[in-house]
């Protein structure tokens, strides 16, 4: 006998079905969005025509999802929530012609195991429907009831019998924030289907059924519907169409961006990337494109059986599939931006043969290709490089303090090494000339002259300047972040900002589960000197800006403020240190934007006179010290 095994090991044994059920069910219902993702799918194999959606306490309390579908009778629903039992597969060959979402049969009955679960259904042509009730995998009842045609499904106990996963869920606005994210997924893949979508009792969308395009304006605002670039392009086995768009309204997150392969929602790097890479001779400005990308292929070109989830897709022509797919963005981005006037030809990169990477038949050379010649009495567009999409002009936002001028203005000749002058300082924070970990402007404006400190701007992106014991490098984008957040901060706290009335007031347009969360923000706004007011269901008015400040996108910036708020609301962080962190972030000047001399000087200036001039209110350090050390040793002196 094998020493190394013990003697009174167990025996092997089946599992109980109850706790075979619980554990299968992690692969499945992942959190509350998973449960609303499956009932979805189940809701549009059953043929319906309208979908309500509703939660309670972030899926905790209640999921619901209705459709007025085919319905199913008692029996039918007695045998739904049987492992692997479903009306969509019967043979495994089926797998090659798919056209449902649902095929394993794990859904139901993996909800059913970690929740409590009542379905109410009624088959079309039926007098009376059924009502099936079910705890933690346990029938309870099956009992005959009136009702409409089609079938009602709601959750409620969440993981009550799964303890450890009821809590590691993460923030109610997470969890709801992964909810609407799968509603959007499904509402702009099939926008000939009606959608309701319920917080409580509030309703937050109402979709009628429309085009696809009015669905992507009722989801996200008529600002970005009506300005996408459509993508569509046919080839000889795959199809793309789809909306993405423009440079000028690109997105500081990727969170916008949807990708289906037959209206089936999936995650493909590979894809993503090939759209980037589509993108990037045009979006020169950086930031991420809002896309809604429609791929449509025959089953039997690709896999996706091989996740659990059914989130990844796998072609059999991987590099045929990217180059399709950027083909048709490419072609369609430099259709659209093209000089007015110029049909037929073509002033922008086009994608050529060599682009389809290995796979030449992906699109047919000849219906989707668009001429490459310019006429010849015209020069040829070419995307602007960054530094000429930068505005010009002052870009500091702060009117310049003469007291401040005066303290930290150049030095003369006479005092510019005076020994006394840096000993009677040494305790000041901000002259520490000596301390390449931590320097100030004074730091950097005594290794001048009489016409100001030596500095230059590197990349558009970093500020250089000489200290006595080496070089600092000072990263624009953060260290105006941190002045605007400190300033924010002070508005907020201590003295409001004077606000400046706009001469028309622009409205904007807010997602309808971000309306709450704006209406608790103007308060702190109208401390900072913005003044916004509600002007409709999900619209605000901005009627003022902050005095002191130049702005010169007022709505771009509040719009990006409550992204980021958005994004921190799982944070416990207090909301007027994430407005002004939002707000600095959005507002500061950006990584390639060229400063002027004077711009830059007073940047440092206002970074050190700040509480914390290393790091931006994000923890990023704002500059690094290389020391005359390090320096010599690069040239081994």
């Amino acid at each position: 006998m094998n020493s190394q095994y013990p003697s009174n090991r167990p025996h092997i044994a089946t599992l109980p079905q109850s706790v075979a059920d619980r554990i299968a069910a992690g692969e499945v219902v992942e959190r509350p969005a998973a449960v609303v993702k499956e009932l979805i799918e189940n809701a549009l194999d059953a043929q319906t025509s309208k979908i309500t959606v509703q939660v309670i306490d972030s899926g905790r309390t209640l999921l619901k999802v209705v459709d007025d579908g085919v319905g199913m009778t008692g029996s039918m629903l007695a045998a739904s929530i049987g492992r692997h039992a479903t009306s969509k597969l019967l043979r495994f060959e089926d797998l090659e012609s798919l056209h449902t979402f649902g095929f394993r049969g794990e859904a139901l009955p993996s909800i059913a195991a970690v929740s409590r679960l009542d379905i109410i259904s009624r088959a079309r042509g039926e007098e009376i429907g059924a009502k099936l009730t079910i705890s933690g995998g346990t029938v309870e009842e099956l009992i005959p009831v009136a009702c409409p045609e089609g079938t009602s499904v709601a959750v409620s106990h969440l993981f009550f019998n799964v303890p450890a996963r009821r809590k590691f869920l993460r923030s109610d606005s997470t969890e709801f924030k992964w909810i609407v994210q799968i509603f959007k997924y499904f509402s702009l893949a099939f926008p000939e289907i009606s959608w309701e979508f319920y917080k409580g009792e509030e309703l937050l969308y109402q979709l009628p059924a429309a085009e696809p395009r009015k669905r992507i304006a009722g989801l996200f605002g008529d600002d970005i519907g009506d300005e996408l670039i459509e993508v569509n392009q046919s080839g000889s086995w795959m199809n793309v169409r789809g909306w993405i768009s423009p440079p000028h309204l690109t997105q500081r997150s990727a969170t916008d961006q949807y990708l289906y392969i037959n209206r089936r929602p999936i995650n493909s790097p590979r894809l993503n990337r090939a759209i980037y890479s589509a993108a990037e001779p045009y979006y020169t400005s950086g930031g991420h494109p809002f896309y809604v990308m429609m791929i449509e292929c025959s089953p039997d070109r690709f896999d996706i059986n091989v996740h659990p989830a059914k989130k990844e897709v796998k072609f059999a022509d991987e590099s045929g599939a990217y180059g399709a797919l950027f083909g048709a963005v490419r072609n369609s981005i430099g259709a659209a931006l093209q000089p007015s006037g110029l049909e037929g030809s073509r002033s922008v990169p086009t994608a050529s043969s060599q682009d389809y990477s290995r796979s030449p038949n992906a699109f047919s050379t000849t219906a989707s290709r668009i001429p490459v010649e310019s006429p010849p009495h015209l020069t040829p567009y070419a995307p602007m490089p960054r530094r000429h999409l930068a505005p010009r002009g002052p870009l500091m936002p702060f009117p310049v303090d003469e007291s401040s001028r005066a303290q930290h203005s150049s030095p003369t000749p006479t005092n510019l090494f005076d020994p006394h002058a840096a000993e009677s300082s040494q305790s000041s924070r901000l002259d520490l000339v000596e301390a390449p970990a931590r320097p100030s402007y004074e730091a950097i404006s005594r290794e001048g002259d009489a016409h100001g400190p030596v500095i230059w701007q590197v990349f558009d992106t970093f500020i250089v300047s000489p200290l006595k014991t080496g070089m600092v490098y000072i990263d624009q984008h953060v260290a105006h972040e941190r002045v605007l957040y400190e300033r924010a901060l002070a508005s907020m706290e201590k003295t409001p900002w004077a606000s400046q009335q706009l001469l028309f007031p622009t409205s904007m347009q807010v997602a309808p589960e971000d309306v709450k969360m704006v209406e608790e923000m103007v308060p702190l706004l109208g401390a900072m000197g913005f003044g916004v007011e509600r002007f409709g269901p999900r619209e605000f008015r901005i009627l003022s800006v902050p005095a002191a400040i130049r702005i010169s996108g007022e709505r771009a910036l509040l719009l990006g403020m409550i992204e980021e708020m958005r994004e921190g609301a799982s944070s416990e962080a207090d909301p007027r240190l994430r407005l002004a962190a939002a707000f600095a972030c959005r507002g500061a000047v950006k990584a390639g934007q060229p400063l002027e001399r004077e711009e830059m000087i007073r940047l440092i200036e206002e970074l050190f006179q700040t509480e914390d001039p290393e790091f931006c209110p994000h923890g990023r350090p704002i500059y690094h010290v290389l020391s005359r050390r390090d320096i010599e040793k690069w040239f081994k002196r």
